[in-house]
């Protein structure tokens, strides 16, 4: 498939990788909006009370890594407006985009609009997990590594910081694979997926 991207949120809304480039936009209205064929985004989807079986299952398939998949939230604080605690501080920091997408997002838009997460995709291409955090100059390096033989050089994309880049890539990769799907088969009251494709 030519038209697949990889979407990863950032700090002036969602990077976007496609095989001509990376740009960013503003919204997840936009991402729905392109008319891809595949968009494999670095959100939860899929909100449920309690622990999402793609998340344990991307966790053991990391190892050291694990600590980069954090618990998604329940769709009940999504709507909260204070931290409570209720989650991780990871988590608080982008409920905010898991609010956007979790309004917009349905089953049907699923089909061609999945969850992914980065460090799967990356652990996918590397055949283990990655060896180093990638905000730190040997993560950024051990990713370039990876995603530069596949895509070239790999410029900065303004408005998105480097990491952000990096995995909108990792997860563009994984659109343009086979897919192996983390948590499959379970669904939230909305008949959402919650599953990670990587």
């Amino acid at each position: 498939m030519t038209r697949v991207a990889g979407v990863d949120g950032c700090r002036n809304g969602w990077v976007v990788a496609t095989p001509s480039g990376a740009t960013v936009i503003a919204s997840f209205a936009e991402v729905v909006a392109a008319k891809l064929e595949l968009v494999l985004i670095d959100i939860p989807i899929g909100l449920i009370d309690g622990p999402r079986t793609c998340d344990l299952e991307a966790r053991k398939m990391l190892g050291a890594r694990k600590s980069s998949v954090f618990p998604a939230p329940s769709r009940r604080l999504l709507r909260a407006r204070s931290y409570r605690r209720e989650c991780s501080r990871q988590v608080w920091n982008i409920l905010y985009k898991i609010r956007e997408v979790d309004a917009v997002i349905t089953p049907r838009l699923q089909r061609r609009i999945r969850e992914a997460h980065p460090e799967c995709s990356f652990a996918r291409l590397n055949g283990a997990p990655l060896r180093f955090p990638k905000k730190k100059r040997d993560g950024l390096a051990e990713r370039r590594a990876l995603l530069e033989p596949l895509f070239g050089p790999l410029p900065a994309v303004p408005g998105a910081a480097r990491d952000d880049v990096l995995d909108a890539y990792a997860l563009l990769w994984s659109a343009s694979q086979p897919n192996r799907i983390l948590g499959k088969g379970e669904r939230d009251a909305r008949g959402l997926r919650c599953e990670i494709v990587c």
